[in-house]
């Protein structure tokens, strides 16, 4: 199947949600068929789409070939590399792991960023507006009672200057970002970042994300030529597949799984846990407290981001209401020169 023909049909196939996977999952870990699986959780919503697995299984095609196209197109990327070392019901598993653990993490980042971001942005944005609605009819009034304060004229072109210019900054960090991250860009600026600070937190981020997918094979007893073999080639994960090849290529020219994660671009913390994972029965458990610590620092780092935000934002509140303030205190100001 093309590429071409592969993007048409997911266009017009209706895909199985992440619920009927983890449904026909937990039957095949039961001992269930794929086939009978997908019969006993049919649904009213999943009916049309069931049925036109069914109909294609009928036909004597596989269930690992037709199935990407019934997918989500992340979750349809997972399954074709982890199917062609794994059973349907590990892949099935694998995958599910994967997308909850993905989704757990883009749920604490919205939650723990998303607030502050928007009070920062909301509070500049009301800046901008005081200061060019409210700000000039309180000078005006001000100059009908013949009454001038230069102070309040430096404290309005510093506010706007400043609220400018932070959203001016902040619109061109977005674009930058956005164009940095974006996948055919991202592996460029993952090195650039590395290059100059080893433990980024674009590189903690892709060290993460290697493990979750590499944890997923050693849970499923995939060996670790064949899993890098998997992640190598996981085309929606530029960041796993880049050091997923760097550790391969290191392999296959005869050093030992240490040095190959020294050697590689990933985080100093996952190198040191590789180092000892060498000499350690529990890998499994070593990453999984990897992960642990990850899930931990991330939370962390977010809280610190969230203050620091907060801080900026209450700080211009708290410049506009000194402007206010001094506006409201005018007729006493002016009482006392009298």
């Amino acid at each position: 199947m093309t590429k071409e023909r592969f993007r048409v049909n997911w266009a017009k196939k209706t895909c199985l949600t992440e619920s009927d996977l983890s449904a026909a999952a937990d039957l095949m870990k039961n001992g269930f068929s794929f086939q009978d699986a997908l019969s006993i959780a049919e649904t009213k919503e999943n009916r049309q789409t069931v049925q036109a697995i069914q109909l294609e299984l009928a036909q004597g095609k596989e269930g690992e070939s037709i199935l990407p196209q019934y997918l989500p197109k992340q979750a349809a990327g997972y399954f074709d590399g982890f199917v062609q070392y794994m059973s349907m019901k590990d892949t099935f598993t694998a995958v599910l792991a994967i997308l909850h653990s993905e989704k757990k993490q883009k749920e604490e980042l919205v939650k723990g960023m998303l607030y502050p971001s928007l009070l920062f942005i909301g509070v500049n944005a009301g800046v901008l507006l005081f200061n060019a609605f409210v700000f000039p009819v309180m000078m005006q009034m001000m100059s009908s009672f013949s009454y001038q304060d230069t102070s309040l004229q430096i404290v309005q072109k510093a506010v706007s200057y400043t609220a400018d210019t932070v959203l001016i900054l902040l619109f061109i960090s977005i674009i930058v970002i956005i164009a940095a991250l974006q996948k055919k860009n991202i592996v460029s600026t993952y090195h650039w970042i590395q290059q100059r600070k080893e433990d980024a937190l674009l590189v903690k981020f892709a060290s993460a994300d290697f493990i979750r997918f590499y944890l997923a094979c050693m849970k499923r007893g995939i060996a670790t030529k064949e899993a890098l073999t998997i992640l190598k080639d996981l085309k929606q994960k530029p960041l796993v597949s880049e050091i997923a090849s760097q550790l391969d290529a290191s392999l296959q020219e005869g050093m030992a799984f240490a040095e190959a994660a020294e050697k590689s671009t990933a985080e100093s913390a996952l190198v040191r846990i590789f180092r000892i994972a060498v000499y350690a029965s529990n890998c499994e458990e070593l990453m999984e407290g990897y992960m642990n610590m990850v899930s931990r620092r991330t939370e962390h780092e977010i809280a610190v981001y969230a203050r620091i935000v907060q801080m900026f934002s209450y700080s211009a509140v708290a410049a506009v209401i000194v402007s206010v303030y001094q506006v409201l205190l005018m007729p006493i100001q002016m009482m006392q020169t009298l």
